[in-house]
């Protein structure tokens, strides 16, 4: 535990002369401004009925969610990525936590990042936007408890490690981590499909391959309930994506360690 806890304060201590996770740090802030004054002059510019009004703000609450915890998990693959660029990985293996030891610890930074900002930018626009998210004259945050978002968090910050081991994998360098990261892109585009009537039913269970889905949709389940039969309670769709995201971190866990072992 020593080892960790001296790798977290080096790595406190040096966090504001890496770009990467100054970014990852104040990324949250960003959005949850976002959230807050750049969502309502969108929907204040727009003259909508209250059906488009449901869609257009069904999509901007499941893209706030999506492209926040991608860009948490994509900044971190870059954090990985540096030990290949700059070869530190043999070095790394002579040191008391080992290869396997050093990416536990970064993927549970990267996860800690991911949850953090998860919570700062839902809990924040609660806080300080619920009045902007309005749908019928229903304030959507108040569908939804605390408790509800922090169950939500923890499961929704998985994709972050997750993705983060996807992209390092499958990337050399930086240079192909950064194409690799646009085309995992789709990853986050994948929830928005379910605005679409014909995912409401079981169709939506075709997504369950993407990581990302479980978690936003018990979310937008508690801000726009929906009677179909199809649908899961709110912690059946947080165990599924616990489930999956397990499946997969295992998975792309393995492919890491052997790319970098051979």
């Amino acid at each position: 535990m020593k080892k960790y806890l001296s790798l977290l304060n080096y790595e406190l201590k040096t966090i504001y002369r890496d770009f990467l996770q100054l970014y990852m740090l104040v990324f949250p802030i960003l959005i949850l401004l976002f959230a807050i004054y750049l969502v309502p002059t969108i929907m204040d510019t727009l003259i909508m009925d209250d059906n488009t009004t449901y869609y257009v703000m069904l999509l901007l609450v499941i893209m706030l969610m999506s492209f926040g915890v991608f860009i948490i998990g994509a900044m971190g693959s870059f954090l990985l990525l540096e030990h290949k660029d700059e070869k530190t990985i043999n070095t790394i293996a002579v040191t008391p936590l080992g290869i396997n030891g050093y990416l536990r610890f970064k993927l549970l930074y990267i996860y800690i990042f991911a949850l953090v900002s998860i919570l700062v930018v839902l809990i924040g626009m609660k806080v300080f936007a619920s009045d902007v998210y309005i749908i019928k004259t229903i304030e959507i945050f108040d569908n939804i408890s605390y408790s509800k978002i922090i169950l939500h968090a923890i499961v929704a910050a998985m994709f972050a490690p997750t993705l983060s081991l996807l992209q390092a994998a499958l990337a050399h360098n930086k240079v192909e981590g950064f194409a690799i990261m646009k085309l995992s892109s789709l990853m986050a585009l994948a929830p928005m499909i379910m605005i679409f009537r014909s995912f409401e039913g079981y169709l939506q269970y075709l997504l369950g391959i993407f990581p990302n889905f479980w978690a936003i949709k018990a979310f937008i389940l508690e801000f726009f309930p929906n009677q179909n039969m199809a649908n899961l309670s709110f912690n059946l769709y947080l165990l599924g994506g616990v489930i999956v995201n397990t499946l997969l971190f295992i998975l792309f866990y393995r492919l890491f360690i052997r790319k970098i072992n051979y």
